[in-house]
């Protein structure tokens, strides 16, 4: 059976080294609590944003295998809720994984301090998206022609000029992506 942990990344860094985990919860060991708090799988975000939510520093999820633990694991009613309690140290063996208990705040005003491109980048980013499906249909086109020039069906000329034309394209499409990227780094900044 699997439970989970909520841990700091320190602590769970120190035990990494230590080969044991013995934090009960956020700022109490096992030896002060007595066990480990632990919970089903369900419960990890309630206890997270109930528990941890003005905790600063980066937490982890663990997750334990309890057939790989030598301690004893009793499910005890707190308030409304039954959770699991680890009646002893993790081995570090016993966490079979592992993983951010939040993802990090996104700063959204990084966004709002970005001004949108100007027309002449977006008009040359369109241009080179419109040129690079011409250069897509135009080597299918060549691909098609190619294979009926084999056969004999198309005089060789009809490939040959969809082949350049393809080309062209392909190279165009190039040219205004690279001058829509250059002008959109060279603008001056707001």
């Amino acid at each position: 059976m699997r439970i989970f942990h909520i841990a700091t990344l320190a602590d769970w860094k120190q035990a990494q080294q230590t080969g044991t985990y013995t934090a009960s919860t956020y700022g109490r060991t096992l030896e002060e609590e007595g066990f480990i708090h632990a919970a089903r799988h369900d419960q990890v975000p309630l206890v997270r944003d109930r528990f941890y939510a003005d905790v600063t520093e980066p937490l982890l999820v663990l997750e334990i295998e309890t057939d790989l633990l030598e301690a004893e694991i009793r499910d005890e009613q707190v308030g409304e809720e039954v959770y699991p309690h680890v009646y002893g140290p993790i081995p570090t063996s016993a966490v079979v994984a592992w993983r951010p208990a939040r993802l990090p705040p996104i700063d959204l005003e990084l966004r709002a301090h970005t001004s949108p491109s100007p027309p002449t980048v977006v008009a040359f980013r369109g241009l080179a998206i419109v040129l690079a499906a011409a250069a897509l249909a135009a080597f299918g086109c060549a691909v098609v022609a190619q294979a009926s020039t084999d056969d004999g069906r198309l005089p060789l000329g009809v490939s040959f000029v969809l082949w350049s034309l393809m080309a062209v394209l392909a190279v165009a499409a190039l040219i205004a992506l690279g001058y829509a990227e250059w002008a959109g780094r060279t603008r001056p900044k707001s």
